[in-house]
């Protein structure tokens, strides 16, 4: 504070992050408070806030992406987007409108998804699956969350929230998740490595029944 002017930064940002998402999982403002507290109370301002960056860097949304309608339309190769194909994308938090600008929200989603279509796949049948794998991967983070939860976090609790130990939990929560994301893709690589060999042969053995050459 500089005079009656308040000057915010990044990391009041990152700590307005953080309390919104511990809100969302069902934490009270005073919990929340009692927590801050006592990180505060062995270390400065900055190394709290230093976890706190951490947990909204590592889980934060991309940023949106903003296009024309004509930008928009142009990307799906002139293909007609059906207004139940908008009104699906909204619903699902992937786009919004705003007069003659689409804010993709998912740029990411997005890219990925006109692969999908240029390789054949209907739009439907694309936004089906997201659903499907999202549910999927709510399942996977939910595990490594607990994970986290048994092995780092009660631990640190029950130590009555160390002050000297918050880097260390805070370089922990970035291995695990960086870890989470590498097992996920090699499972996921061996997965579909044993799907693609059953996949082919199958259908050998169905040609070879045919006659098929």
């Amino acid at each position: 504070r500089h005079g009656r002017v308040g000057y915010y930064r990044q990391g009041h940002l990152a700590r307005l992050r953080l309390i919104a998402q511990l809100q969302e999982q069902g934490f009270s403002l005073a919990s929340i408070k009692q927590l801050t507290d006592a990180w505060e109370s062995g270390r400065g301002l900055d190394d709290i806030l230093g976890l706190e960056r951490q947990v909204a860097s590592i889980w934060a949304p991309e940023p949106p992406a903003r296009l024309k309608l004509s930008e928009f339309r142009e990307l799906f190769g002139g293909g007609r987007i059906t207004p139940a194909v908008v009104e699906r994308a909204v619903r699902m938090g992937l786009v919004g409108f705003d007069g003659f600008f689409v804010t993709v929200k998912r740029p990411k989603l997005l890219a990925i998804g006109l692969e999908l279509v240029r390789a054949g796949i209907p739009v439907p049948e694309m936004m089906d699956e997201l659903v499907a794998l999202q549910k999927m991967a709510d399942s996977i983070a939910d595990r490594f969350t607990a994970v986290f939860e048994r092995n780092m976090w009660e631990p640190f609790v029950a130590a009555g929230l160390p002050a000297d130990q918050v880097r260390r939990l805070t370089d922990s929560l970035q291995r695990l998740s960086d870890l989470a994301e590498a097992v996920v893709d090699a499972v996921l690589r061996d997965a579909l490595g044993r799907r693609a060999g059953d996949f082919l042969a199958q259908q050998a053995k169905r040609l070879d029944n045919a006659g098929e050459p």
